[in-house]
């Protein structure tokens, strides 16, 4: 008597990653958005918990039902499917859900400084760029993302954003003053704090989701058993 084998559904398989994803992304926005809106602008507390980007915890969870969600979904396809396709979702959501809410602070901040300013959201994003290129070396995004690693908070106001070189500059020659060190080595100090927490909670992310996506597969791998076998008795009844 054959062996009775679940069929493989890449339409549902593919379903399932896209509404797993979209629900993972849709929670971080939430997220993200809650915090800049109503925490990071608490006085001091607020600067101080967004220094340290405390929110990033509160989203491990998701990486969690993110690499978990992925791993289950892999029930949907063929139990010969290689451990390698099974990840290509992973390796795209992954950096995808972790980068998303740092696109939308990104975007948000564009946003206040248009709302504060009669200037258009092309003049501003013009500036903006300048000032981050002359802080960080790149523009965009990716500027936004290597500036907030040394500066967390950033200008709220264009008057403030066309100072904001100057002002690091004055920033970083007065703690020269007072202690006699050396500009460069204030910079260095801030650099390797800001990429450290930066590289944590990344790494945490990683690592959660990696582990829950295997567990995942164990559970798709168990219920593909559990319908095997709930074939061979309803066969062997018949």
């Amino acid at each position: 008597m054959p062996t009775l084998r679940p069929s493989a559904n890449v339409s549902r398989y593919l379903l399932t990653v896209v509404a797993i994803t979209a629900t993972v992304l849709a929670t971080r926005f939430l997220i993200t958005w809650a915090a800049e809106a109503f925490l990071h602008p608490i006085p001091i507390l607020g600067g101080w918990l967004k220094s340290l980007e405390i929110v990033e915890l509160s989203v491990i969870v998701l990486f969690a039902f993110l690499g978990f969600g992925l791993g289950a979904a892999s029930r949907h396809l063929a139990t010969k499917t290689s451990i390698a396709i099974k990840s290509i979702a992973l390796i795209v959501a992954l950096p995808l859900v972790f980068f998303s809410s740092y696109w939308l602070r990104h975007h948000l901040w564009l946003s206040q400084l248009t709302a504060e300013s009669d200037l258009s959201r092309q003049e501003i994003t013009a500036l903006a760029n300048q000032a981050l290129s002359s802080e960080g070396g790149s523009q965009g995004f990716w500027g936004y993302y290597t500036t907030t690693t040394r500066m967390p908070i950033l200008p709220a106001t264009v008057s403030e954003l066309q100072r904001m070189v100057e002002d690091q500059k004055w920033f970083r020659s007065e703690l020269t003053r007072f202690s006699g060190i050396e500009p460069g080595v204030f910079s260095m100090i801030f650099d390797g704090a800001g990429w450290g927490i930066r590289l944590f909670y990344m790494v945490l992310a990683f690592l959660t989701g990696v582990i829950y996506f295997f567990k995942g597969l164990a559970w798709a791998d168990a219920a593909r058993l559990r319908q095997v076998a709930q074939g061979t008795v309803a066969q062997s009844k018949a």
